[in-house]
């Protein structure tokens, strides 16, 4: 008895990209469950500010940016040891025809989310920083999956994510290490407002989206923060893409008639 309880209290976590929308949501869930959390993240005023809105003492924030690898491996050295790390850093959406997109907006957001993450792998390769039967967990997206009209930059991005959780949790499993990704659907963060959409632009995005999933809205960060949780404690798992939140056909369809050899089967 009481395997399940309070298993992460006490526990060292970082969470690269802590500081605003599903980072902060899976620190704030962290620190919850009784985890010691170090939020990293390259705006000196977001660590200030979430650090105000969690009002913990087992709270602190360190800054630095995923895309400085030098920079960053020292500061997850000045870390060690470390239990656990989740990876959430991103600082903008890219949507919309390729076309009409700046690719150096594209080239800076796969800097952060794609070559951030795997600058963060090669650390913990190249170094003893997270303790043996740790974790890393990434962030991809569902685009990676099943990219839509107008989501190819994101599917390529988040795709990429998806591929190296797995060569990961290859290479990191000689140190005893997992590695999982937490696969987010349409999530309600502050990214939105920086897609110049307006407060009744992004609800009627959200309230037409919602009609399309089973559990009938869009999520916030803390209903996303479960997923770390789960990745984090289950020490059973890894090289595991755990979606969460992705439009479904469930519900919607009574029952799959597949025709085979002219006969049909329900399933």
């Amino acid at each position: 008895m009481g395997w399940f309880k309070d298993r992460l209290e006490g526990q060292k976590i970082v969470v690269v990209g802590g500081s605003t929308g599903i980072g902060f949501g899976a620190a704030a869930a962290l620190l919850d469950v009784g985890a010691r959390v170090t939020i990293i993240s390259s705006s000196p005023e977001n660590i200030e500010a979430a650090l105000q809105r969690l009002a913990s003492p087992n709270a602190n924030g360190v800054i630095a940016d995923v895309r400085d690898e030098a920079t960053f491996t020292k500061k997850l050295q000045s870390l060690a040891p470390i239990d656990h790390i989740v990876f959430s850093a991103v600082d903008h959406i890219i949507r919309g025809k390729l076309e009409e997109q700046d690719l150096d907006d594209a080239k800076h957001l796969f800097g952060v989310k794609f070559w951030g993450a795997v600058i963060t792998g090669k650390v913990l390769l190249k170094h003893n920083i997270v303790r043996e039967g740790g974790s890393l967990t990434l962030t991809s997206g569902t685009a990676g999956i099943k990219p839509g009209k107008h989501a190819a930059i994101g599917g390529a991005l988040n795709g990429g994510v998806l591929a190296l959780t797995k060569g990961l949790a290859a290479d990191l499993a000689d140190k005893k290490i997992r590695v999982n990704t937490v696969v987010p659907g349409l999530v309600k963060t502050p990214l939105w407002d920086k897609q110049g959409k307006t407060a009744e632009e992004q609800e009627e995005l959200f309230n037409k989206a919602s009609q399309n999933l089973p559990v009938g809205f869009v999520a916030t960060p803390d209903h996303i923060a479960e997923a770390y949780l789960y990745a984090i404690r289950a020490d059973y798992s890894t090289g595991k893409l755990i979606e969460i939140g992705r439009y479904s056909m469930l519900s919607l369809v009574p029952a799959l008639i597949c025709f085979r050899w002219g006969r049909s089967l329900i399933m």
